[in-house]
């Protein structure tokens, strides 16, 4: 982000609000006691982050892109 550009975010406001899918395929959490990060996986994709309490969502549908840098 350029600061002369007001700090908006790129894609801006973002997707409207919704609920993600029920299926999940799996839920983790750090081995450490002291975490307070907690996921589910849906889809092939991290779809939602927990934090800092288990009730409180904060991330929703997060992808990851790897390349092999060729492109």
């Amino acid at each position: 982000m350029n600061p002369s550009d007001g700090g908006v975010a790129p894609g801006r406001p973002g997707i409207q609000p919704r609920w993600t899918s029920s299926a999940k395929e799996g839920v983790g959490t750090s081995a450490s006691y002291q975490s307070r990060v907690w996921f589910t996986i849906s889809h092939g994709i991290l779809n939602e982050v927990y934090y800092p309490r288990i009730d409180q969502a904060n991330t929703r549908d997060m992808e990851f892109l790897v390349a092999d840098g060729d492109q």
